[in-house]
């Protein structure tokens, strides 16, 4: 009788085990790691940013709350539409006026909803096609960087940068570089200049995504970690963009192989903050591993293409689209190939399941 009792305080009314987040528990996590992002913003008293990403939340509530007015009750239609409003706000320009960011925000999230589809039935990545438009009707506020040939020549065009001013050297960055040289990269056998921790820590670009590389590097290792992200194409994206700029982007300048200058292609453009928070989103990409594994390569290439080595405003938002596109395709070879499984392998399956309990 005791084992009997024992054994009924062992049995739980919740017997399932979740393998990733829930949808709403992402959609939290997306949330907090975009407001650290303002957090910055506020500490670095950068408030024409935060005029702009207000502008571009209040346009993302407008469109999602324009004709239904029950989703107000929705907790998770308020996160998502507060997820798109933040990253348009924060792949904008300080300089872009504020009117203009709402409306143009809305409409295209508008124009999103009602036509292809919303938050995980759209083909294609409504945040993309904002900051895009924006970019072609206002390309004067989105910065510029303008290289010499030579500078194109050296072999680490990011020092270059720093040197010249383009990126300013933090308060702090003498002190830290010389703490980590000597108490970490002395025993690797290495050191750095002076200027990569500021280009890490704030590289005070106009674009607010662009700035806080260290801070978007720790919210990758939290939304993988967590699995709300799967490795698998930002690991191969990164990859592929990396050894392209890394061994061929130095030939189409007169450079040697082998000299591309990485840590600029991959701390300017917001390579980092597109590929962990816009490359994966809903809906937007293939099924499979292979999928991934193929629109993660497609992606590095295009973004080789589009981006070069890097120091772009808008472009990985072209990439981002260019790649929804390749990846219809993909989820119909996916689909074909999912049918074809179906029938040859399950059906039969079953057939022989049912046979053999007739017998």
């Amino acid at each position: 009788m005791k084992n009997k009792e024992h054994l009924y305080k062992s049995v739980f009314l919740n017997p399932f085990t979740f393998l990733r987040p829930s949808v709403q528990t992402e959609a939290r996590i997306f949330i907090f790691l975009l407001l650290l992002q303002v957090l910055m913003l506020f500490l670095t008293r950068s408030f024409d940013s935060i005029f702009v990403i207000l502008a571009s939340l209040l346009a993302s509530y407008a469109a999602d709350f324009s004709n239904k007015e029950k989703n107000f009750k929705d907790s998770f239609v308020i996160m998502a539409s507060s997820i798109r409003g933040l990253l348009i706000g924060l792949l904008l320009p300080s300089a872009f006026p504020p009117l203009a960011v709402f409306f143009v925000s809305f409409t295209v999230l508008f124009l999103n909803k009602h036509i292809l589809g919303g938050f995980a039935n759209s083909w294609i990545n409504p945040v993309a096609v904002t900051v895009a438009v924006c970019w072609i009707i206002g390309m004067k506020f989105f910065p510029a960087v303008n290289l010499s040939l030579s500078m194109l020549q050296s072999k680490n065009i990011a020092l270059s940068l720093i040197q010249n001013g383009t990126f300013p050297l933090n308060s702090a960055d003498i002190s830290v570089t010389h703490f980590l040289n000597k108490r970490l990269f002395s025993f690797l056998g290495f050191s750095i200049p002076e200027g990569y921790f500021s280009l890490f820590w704030d590289s005070h670009s106009p674009i607010p995504a662009f700035r806080f590389n260290l801070l978007t590097i720790i919210s990758s290792i939290i939304l993988l970690g967590s699995d709300v992200l799967n490795p698998i194409v930002p690991a191969v994206f990164i990859f592929t963009y990396s050894l392209l700029v890394k061994v061929l982007a130095p030939l189409f300048y007169g450079g040697s192989i082998l000299q591309g200058d990485v840590i600029l292609a991959c701390l300017t453009s917001g390579t980092l903050f597109y590929t962990f928070f816009l490359l994966q989103w809903h809906g937007t990409i293939p099924f499979t591993n292979r999928g991934k594994w193929v629109y993660g390569i497609l992606s590095g290439i295009m973004a080789f293409f589009i981006l070069g080595i890097g120091l772009s405003p808008a472009g990985f938002a072209f990439i981002i689209l260019v790649a929804n596109v390749f990846s219809i395709f993909i989820q119909a070879v996916e689909n074909h190939f999912l049918k074809e499984f179906t029938n040859s392998v399950l059906i039969q399956q079953a057939q022989a399941v049912r046979e053999g309990i007739d017998a």
